[in-house]
């Protein structure tokens, strides 16, 4: 099998492929223009000069009078000795006769080269590449006329030999080799750190690892049954599992692509994932409904370097795991309503016991009747009048827990509940009902006073509940704090329960007053449009 190349060693060569072909791709160009530019500037400075030469008040003077001093001589060497990048000045008769060369042999002697024609008969001003006595050479002329400008009398010839062009040429492109090995070097050692680095940031895994890793995390997330979301600091979704799509109900709506990038406020309205990712705070255990689905979520702020850079909310359906605990619910509340039946009966037993023995067979009698009787009022409501058997349960098992705590617990006869509102649940009734009994039960005194009345009527818009007690009420004080959270005049570990029932009856869209008149009187009443019956409702979950 064919060992594939690390991605470390891809990433180095095609770092170091790039900066050579750049590199080199540049320095041709510079050497192409320095080079240019090299013989262009000598061109320029041998014309200049030559132009200088040829007007010289002291070489046009000398060579009209034929030089008879030599002086063009010394002044063309005084020239020299302050001009750079010149091997030679010439200045030649018409006749094309030297008064100056570099080497004094030459001087008297008839001009070398073969192109000093133009300069010398036709009087112009060029630039050419001959062969001369100094070798080859580029040379510029310049002809000089006479000081009234009328009548040429000989020329000037400024020269550079080539190869002092070729090796300034040659210096230059050594130059911008070194430079080009240096970048060259730099870029080698830049590929190997960007290399290392990524591989770190990367955690040491190639490619086909990273894939593997991606497909496993995506078939994990799937695979998990709670519901998973995830946003960044901006609050658009980065990932949501199949499971959250199921629990919401989205499965048959939209799909992961087009949820993916999109705000989190649009998808779920209700979600409070901005509130984390503004305050940086984890919230676990939170109820809330979406799509009148009851969910509990956990949320945390996703935190990098101390900055917040996203949040995730796992969550699941209450309803499903409320189902799956209903049976051992269901068995808890049994037993402990036969714990407290079995109590409140042997009392009773030891009453009608008490009154045989002390020989009151009439009163045993009547004692007999009065609690039938309410055993069968209570039988009746419950059974005839609350056709939802959880709240039918619950409301028996808090009588029989009233009884036992000496409180007297009164189930108006008038109740009635056969459907449930659109947006409450049976398990939420229970918690509303349930959590104002508590408190109720909490409040009265256990000396056989206190006294808790329950009624629960429906009609064609609203299901009323009104719980009122004979307890101490709730001072001023503490009015506006009663459904905040953790927030309890009783135990530090509670204050639960009427943020709860808050919580609850607002998210069904209904009211829920308090009145303190010789006790408190709790006064719920929840919206029914598009409830159903609830025998039918029942019928349908069984």
């Amino acid at each position: 099998m064919k060992k594939t190349m690390k991605l470390q060693t891809k990433l180095t060569l095609l770092v170091i492929i790039v900066v050579f072909v750049s590199i080199s791709i540049i320095s041709s160009f510079v050497a192409s223009w320095m080079t240019g530019n090299i013989e262009s500037k000598a061109r320029t400075n041998i014309m200049n000069v030559a132009e200088m030469i040829a007007h010289s008040r002291d070489i046009v003077e000398a060579l009209e009078t034929k030089d008879p001093n030599r002086k063009i001589g010394p002044y063309v060497s005084m020239q020299l000795k302050n001009l750079q990048q010149i091997e030679y000045i010439i200045v030649a008769d018409s006749e094309g006769i030297r008064y100056s060369h570099p080497n004094p042999e030459m001087i008297g002697k008839k001009f070398a080269g073969g192109d000093e024609y133009r300069a010398a008969k036709k009087g112009e001003t060029y630039i050419s590449e001959a062969t001369g006595t100094l070798g080859k050479s580029l040379r510029a002329f310049a002809p000089i006329y006479d000081s009234e400008n009328k009548r040429e009398i000989g020329f000037v010839s400024v020269g550079t030999l080539t190869h002092s062009i070729e090796k300034a040429k040659h210096t230059a492109i050594l130059y911008i080799v070194l430079i080009a090995l240096g970048g060259l070097t730099v870029g080698i050692i830049g590929a190997f750190l960007l290399a290392n680095n990524i591989k770190n940031t990367l955690l040491g895994l190639e490619p086909e690892e990273i894939t593997k890793l991606y497909n496993e995390k995506m078939g994990i997330l799937d695979a998990i049954h709670e519901g998973l979301v995830a946003v960044d600091h901006t609050g658009r979704i980065t990932l949501i599992n199949d499971s959250a799509l199921s629990i919401l109900h989205f499965e048959n709506k939209v799909n992961k692509e087009e949820i993916i990038g999109q705000n989190i406020e649009e998808i779920i309205p209700s979600t409070r994932m901005i509130n984390v990712l503004e305050t940086g705070k984890s919230e676990f255990g939170e109820e809330q409904k979406i799509n009148n689905t009851i969910i509990m979520t956990n949320r945390i702020p996703i935190i990098n370097r101390g900055k917040i850079v996203g949040a995730i909310a796992s969550f699941r359906d209450k309803t499903e795991v409320t189902r799956m605990a209903e049976e051992l619910t269901g068995v808890k509340k049994m037993a402990w309503s036969l714990r407290a039946q079995n109590h409140e009966f042997m009392n009773k037993l030891h009453t009608i016991a008490g009154l045989i023995q002390l020989e009151e067979y009439d009163e045993a009698l009547e004692f007999i009747s009065d609690v039938a009787k309410v055993r069968s009022n209570i039988s009746n409501i419950l059974t005839e009048n609350i056709k939802d058997p959880s709240l039918a349960a619950l409301l028996l098992a808090k009588y029989n827990k009233a009884e036992e705590s000496r409180v007297r617990l009164k189930i108006d006869e008038n109740s009635k509940l056969t459907k449930l509102p659109e947006h409450m649940t049976s398990e939420e009734l229970v918690s509303v009902i349930g959590n104002l009994i508590e408190n109720s039960l909490d409040e009265v005194k256990n000396d056989g006073t206190g006294q808790i009345y329950i009624k629960i009527v429906e009609n064609e818009d609203f299901l009323n509940i009104i719980v009122k007690d004979n307890g101490g009420g709730i001072p001023l004080e503490y009015r506006e704090k009663i459904y905040e959270q953790g927030f309890s005049t009783k135990d530090v570990q509670r204050g639960h329960g009427m943020y709860i029932v808050k919580k609850i009856v607002d998210e069904s869209n209904g009211t829920i007053n308090l009145q303190v008149d010789e006790g408190v009187i709790w006064d719920i009443s929840i919206p029914i449009k598009g409830s159903d019956n609830l025998d039918s409702s029942n019928d349908s979950r069984r």
